[in-house]
């Protein structure tokens, strides 16, 4: 009889039910420790309004939540002041701002020196993730270009802009609805973040429970034939009955941490299993792996 079976005395009435209480199945779980950068393609800059009650903010005539926007945008998000609007890039950047353009800077982490306020950054790779859509430099400055041709009258005025958003400004426009406020950062909160990255290296945590059963029995074949193959190929087929793709690329780019809770005699299972293993799995998928490691 197995440690996982038990006996027990009924009576002889048909029918009769007994109930017995068995073993809780024990388990193991693994905690991954998961960094997500930010920054990962840079940040722009912009200058906002330090208070709501700014008389400049007062003419503009917002909404109560883009007023709010403008002064908190990694509390409400970044929105433009006119996001159903068709101005051109060369009306915006010439002076109409009730657009559906947003102006930043790529001049990290000072912003445009023409502008006076509290600079916020906006991280690129998450912006375009929300759905943002960026408007280069060299875009702005061709499309100032086709406007001059157009109102000839206006090149002087044309040229200048021109000089500010080229020389100066290192001007970038984003259009888009809303820049979520998970992309934004002020000086404190982006200094917390890459403090927490470069130091604890936690930003997420995923945690994965192992049936403790199947482990034993892999634990006790590695303790045998002295080899941890047999329970490093039955981790790897356990872990793909949770999303191997997902979880074997986000745990594959970091060093397979892992912290392992004791339960009965496959202690060998708490051995660290590097992020190679299931970076790999992540790939080619896990029986595959595990298959190689170490056919059962």
């Amino acid at each position: 009889m197995s440690e996982f079976q038990c006996t027990a005395e009924t009576n002889e009435q048909p029918g009769s039910v007994s109930d017995v209480p068995g073993y809780l199945m024990p388990a193991r779980a693994f905690f991954f420790i998961v960094v997500e950068e930010v920054g990962k393609d840079g940040f722009l800059v912009r200058k906002i309004y330090a208070s709501i009650k700014s008389p400049y903010l007062a003419n503009m005539q917002l909404s109560p939540l883009q007023a709010l926007s403008e002064v908190s945008p990694e509390r409400y998000g970044m929105m433009p002041k006119n996001p159903n609007a068709s101005v051109s890039i060369a009306e915006h950047v010439m002076g109409k701002n009730s657009s559906q353009f947003l102006s930043t800077s790529s001049i990290f982490p000072e912003g445009s020196p023409r502008f006076d306020g509290r600079s916020i950054f906006i991280d690129i790779e998450k912006a375009k993730r929300a759905g943002a859509r960026l408007v280069s430099t060299e875009e702005i400055l061709a499309d100032l270009n086709q406007y001059k041709a157009q109102h000839p009258h206006l090149a002087k005025r044309v040229d200048k802009i021109a000089s500010y958003v080229r020389e100066i400004d290192k001007e970038i426009l984003i259009d888009g609805k809303k820049v979520p406020a998970s992309a934004v950062f002020n000086q404190q909160s982006l200094s917390v973040t890459n403090a927490l990255v470069r130091s604890a290296r936690v930003v997420q945590v995923l945690g994965v429970a192992f049936t403790a059963y199947d482990l034993t029995q892999a634990s006790r074949e590695s303790i045998e034939i002295g080899s941890a193959k047999p329970i490093s190929a039955e981790l790897v087929r356990q872990a793909g009955g949770w999303g191997m793709a997902w979880a074997g690329f986000k745990v594959g780019g970091v060093a397979g941490a892992a912290v392992g809770i004791e339960s009965g005699p496959g202690a060998i299972a708490t051995g660290l299993i590097g992020g190679i293993i299931f970076g790999a799995a992540g790939y080619f998928g896990a029986d595959w792996v595990a298959d190689h490691i170490y056919e059962n």
